[in-house]
């Protein structure tokens, strides 16, 4: 267990916490964030120069920030009074509202501090003051066993009554979860549901008669798990889905309880447990009770664990009640599987992978206005590499994705030269395409991306043959080859989102060099791997074999040229559901760029045993590790938030809202739908919340209406339909719009907005 340290900080109510700007005046900034912590009274930052950004809130139509002033003080009474004794910016002529380094007198470690920001609007008024925000400082000096370590400590509430938590990300807590059904009484024994599994553990309050505990032993006998079999728990469900049986020590009279998880094993190189001082858990949607004279359960309480989470940041609801479903299922388990306080979900494993990060990353900024669990999960995966090959360049997905949902440059500055490495260019060959096969997987090269094991093993999908499991696994029959296809597609994304990193800070000759390099392995990669007859990509040079793997991550990263787009598509669908639950996100990705989301969707809602159905069907709440038990036999466990991809692919891509720069400064909105009659959704972003609801007849009528937060704009597509069409933007008539192909695109500033195209007859 990493050092604890005890932090007396004295924070707000918890209740005043929750809604610290609800009292605000009309269009004082709101939504305050120090490092990226929307919560920082409930943290502390190692930083000595932290960061400040809140959300801007119009004061007129179409408003945009023109100037801030942000203060900062010992104490929130010399804010309120007006005399900020450690900066006081002035008004600074700026658009900017995130990311804004503090400039005042040097902060000291062990601390806590207040700050404050107005704005002004377009109409060259001020704002009202925003609430004020509490943010602590931890040590900024500490010895770290690596350079992104958050350490646990404690704070105290306003009633002194102290409480554990991270450095730079909020805490985790537990929440009460009340049964939702009480099943009737089967084979001596009660069932309780709560509706859905947790990472918890469970608290009772019983009452056991005296008479009664006098004539009986004083042993209950009680089970957990994931998995019902009618009115009880399943006790065999196979793979690692969980059941536990236990005893609880009753005495007389009316008492409370708590459910003493055994302590978890870990069992893998980086697998985390947790505090000694917080209690276990384990997930779990059901208890069932064996029935004693007597016994009166008072109360019985699912005590779930997660990371702080506003559950009413992001909705989404459509035409269609199974791809409402779904979404459901994934939002929670995104949510779920952050009980370590990162992304390392699974009771099995307890241990972060890059992929398995990255997916759950994207869902998670997609459900809740929170970056801080992210980064952690990003800094820490540098430090603690695993083995397959694919999952080393993720670290740079990683880094894009939070550059693009922050416009924040410091993780890139941080951990450069690592995410250079990550690249795995000290695998590359003469030629530009890279092999784990060819005698470069040196100490030397191994430490450079703080890898500990012997050596990556390229994986293109999981599970694989390799495991015994199937004969191929969920890898559509792969047929690996010293050069790899999937491999050299990850490369050729790392190459290019690394020159968009040294561009965000300015190492141009950098940018150059991996531009360069990019474009040289797209060459090479269409020279050595697409197969020209037949149109697609297949598996590796030497190979004869194409896979959906081969194919679909070329199309998600770019390598596709426009003129072989067709026959790869076309190979593409032809392969359906080819591929394993991590895959499938990467597969909906590349065929929402090739304008394919009619079959996307149909992929995404279809009902056979791969797909998201068959897991709400099988009775998971949380998405499972793999398609159906039947794949993955052996080991499969039923938390597994790398499956949960359609958390974030239903606001991205069917709704189609996603930065066009770091920090949704501007915003591109290109709706996808299929055939939805209509849907509505919210995402949260660092600058505020974007709204949008659609509905059409298909081919005749489309609508679409949206609200951008204030100090944003937007370039919003509208399916053309046809070549001849009437276009209305606000109630007024539109000649003149500009026609990208089958879209019609229009930019709009803040606000809300309602667009309609109708095909002429």
């Amino acid at each position: 267990m990493v050092l604890m340290k005890k932090l007396k900080i004295i924070v707000f109510g918890l209740l005043i916490l929750l809604v610290p700007n609800s009292y605000a005046q009309k269009n004082a900034p709101t939504g305050l964030l120090c490092n990226l912590l929307s919560h920082p009274e409930w943290s502390a930052i190692t930083h000595r120069i932290p960061d400040f950004g809140w959300v801007v809130n119009p004061g007129v139509k179409a408003d945009y920030q023109t100037a801030y002033e942000i203060q900062v003080a010992t104490s929130s009474e010399l804010l309120q009074e007006g005399h900020p004794d450690l900066w006081s910016s002035g008004k600074i002529q700026s658009h900017q509202s995130i990311n804004i380094k503090y400039d005042g007198r040097r902060l000291e470690p062990h601390r806590s501090y207040w700050w404050r920001v107005r704005t002004w609007g377009r109409t060259g008024r001020p704002a009202p003051w925003s609430a004020r925000q509490q943010f602590n400082t931890s040590s900024f000096d500490a010895v770290r066993a690596w350079p992104g370590e958050s350490k646990w400590l404690t704070v105290s509430d306003a009633q002194g009554e102290e409480f554990w938590t991270f450095e730079n990300r909020h805490p985790i807590r537990y929440y009460d979860v009340t049964p939702v059904r009480v099943g009737p009484p089967v084979n001596g024994g009660q069932l309780y549901d709560f509706g859905r599994a947790a990472f918890a553990y469970l608290a009772f309050n019983l009452t056991w008669e005296t008479a009664a505990a006098q004539a009986q032993n004083n042993s209950l006998r009680l089970s957990i798990g994931e998995k019902a079999a009618g009115d009880s728990i399943d006790p065999k469900p196979g793979g690692c889905i969980v059941y536990q049986e236990y005893q609880l020590q009753l005495k007389p009279g009316t008492h409370d309880y708590r459910l003493e998880i055994p302590r978890f094993v870990p069992k893998y190189p980086h697998s985390q447990t947790m505090p000694q001082q917080m209690p276990e858990v384990i997930p779990f949607r059901y208890c069932e009770i064996k029935l004693k004279p007597g016994l009166t359960v008072n109360k019985i309480t699912q005590k779930a664990l997660y990371s702080l989470y506003d559950q009413n940041a992001a909705s989404f609801a459509c035409s269609d009640e199974r791809l409402n479903a779904i979404y459901e299922l994934c939002k929670y388990s995104t949510i779920a599987n952050t009980f370590n306080g990162d992304y390392a979900g699974s009771e099995r494993e307890r241990m972060m992978y890059e992929a398995d990060a990255y997916i759950q990353q994207m869902c998670h900024y997609a459900i809740d206005r929170e970056f801080t669990v992210a980064r952690y999960a990003l800094e820490n995966l540098i430090y603690h590499a695993t083995w397959p090959t694919e999952w080393i360049p993720h670290s740079v997905l990683m880094a894009w994705a939070d550059y693009m949902h922050t416009g924040n440059t410091r993780v890139i500055e941080s951990y450069y030269d690592d995410l250079r490495a990550k690249t795995l260019m000290g695998l590359e060959m003469p030629d530009g395409l890279i092999s784990t096969r060819t005698g470069l997987q040196s100490k030397e090269f191994l430490k450079s991306i703080h890898f500990k094991g012997e050596k990556l093993n390229d994986i293109v999908d999981w599970p694989d043959g390799w495991q015994g499991i199937q004969p191929h696994g969920e890898t559509d029959h792969y047929e690996f080859k010293d050069y790899n296809t999937v491999v050299n597609a990850f490369y050729y994304r790392s190459l290019v989102l690394m020159a968009e990193l040294a561009r965000a800070i300015n190492r141009t000759a950098d940018v150059e060099f991996f531009e360069a390099k990019a474009g040289k392995v797209k060459r090479v990669f269409n020279e050595k791997f697409f197969d020209i007859t037949n149109g697609i990509y297949t598996d590796g040079i030497g190979s004869t074999h194409a896979s959906l793997h081969a194919n679909m991550f070329p199309l998600a990263f770019g390598l596709v040229p426009n003129a072989n787009k067709d026959s790869v598509v076309n190979y593409i669908k032809g392969k359906w559901m080819a591929c394993g639950v991590y895959a499938a996100n990467f597969l909906m990705e590349g065929l929402y760029d090739a304008g394919q989301g009619q079959y996307a969707l149909d992929l995404m809602t279809n009902d056979s045993d791969r797909g998201w159905l068959n897991m709400i069907r099988s009775g998971a709440t949380m998405t499972i590790e793999a398609w159906d038990q039947k794949y993955k036999p052996g080991d499969m466990s039923w938390n597994h938030a790398w499956s949960a991809s359609p958390a974030h692919l239903i606001p991205r891509r069917i709704m189609g809202i996603k930065p066009a720069e770091p920090g949704f400064g501007k915003i591109i909105i290109k709706p996808q739908p299929g055939d939805l009659k209509w849907a509505k959704v919210k995402l949260p972003t660092i600058r505020g919340d974007i709204l949008a609801s659609l509905s059409q007849n298909a081919g005749d009528k489309f609508e679409l209406h949206i609200t951008i937060p204030a100090n944003t704009t937007a370039t919003v597509y509208l399916p053309k339909m046809s070549d001849h069409y009437s276009l209305t933007v606000d109630g007024k008539s539109i000649k003149d719009a500009t026609v990208e192909g089958s879209w019609v695109v229009l930019d709009c500033k803040s606000g809300s907005h309602s667009f309609s195209i109708k095909q002429k007859r």
